[in-house]
């Protein structure tokens, strides 16, 4: 018997399809392909184990701004590609589907594709799936101060109670829990820019296996790690 998922929410750093595809003597490209395919796996695995929240950071904006044009283009065909042939999935499995970042970069069919699924799927009451593109950590912070101060101004006296929740409010993130554990991949133990207001108390679960090689064992690992933990939270 599966035992029940000990989180509310499961982030993922999907780290290692370059090296993957090199490591069998193929383009990186081949790598992103793989990649996405096990991202659907693993969608299908947090579905089984009834976690309510996953996000994956699918492209960070330094991602976007420093690979060749001929990666970011592929990548941006394969994720249009992928989330067309998996609509009718969100749907029949009752999956939210959310996005974080600057989507505006992205090619036109890319955008809008992104924002009809966020609206069809709105009042779905399963998974919520955070798909993280051209998104940033420190950029989400910007874009929160600049909307505070923007309040303040309107309100000067609002200056004077503020306190985490009130900041927190103007995150795009903040209509999700926060991460209780962080899974990275490939072998890098950092967050590259991800989550950095929320990932204040994650737990952190870092792992040699690539992102196409990552499966339900290694999830699973993952987990018994995370049960493990006593979280404190600060206190004694």
């Amino acid at each position: 018997m599966q035992r029940p998922c000990p989180c509310k929410h499961i982030a993922f750093i999907m780290d290692g399809n370059g090296r993957w595809a090199k490591s069998k003597n193929h383009r990186r490209l081949f790598g992103h392909v793989k990649g996405a395919k096990q991202a659907q796996k693993i969608i299908n695995i947090c579905l089984q184990l009834g976690l309510p929240y996953l996000s994956l950071f699918a492209l960070s904006t330094e991602n976007f701004l420093s690979r060749p044009e001929a990666e970011t283009s592929f990548l941006e065909k394969l994720l249009e590609r992928v989330l067309l042939k998996r609509s009718d999935f969100l749907i029949q499995k009752q999956i939210k589907l959310h996005f974080l970042g600057d989507l505006s970069v992205f090619p036109p069919s890319l955008e809008s594709l992104c924002k009809r699924l966020s609206e069809e799927t709105k009042n779905n009451q399963g998974l919520n799936l955070i798909l993280a593109l051209n998104y940033g950590g420190r950029q989400e912070v910007v874009k929160a101060f600049k909307k505070l101060m923007e309040k303040i101004k309107e309100d000067p006296k609002q200056a004077q109670n503020l306190d985490e929740k009130n900041i927190k409010a103007f995150f795009p993130s903040s209509q999700f829990p926060d991460p209780d554990l962080i899974i990275r991949t490939g072998g890098e133990m950092r967050l590259s820019n991800f989550y950095l207001w929320s990932a204040s108390y994650s737990e952190l679960y870092f792992t040699k296996t690539l992102w196409p090689d990552f499966g339900q064992e290694d999830l699973e690992k993952a987990l018994k790690h995370f049960r493990a933990v006593k979280r404190r939270y600060g206190k004694i």
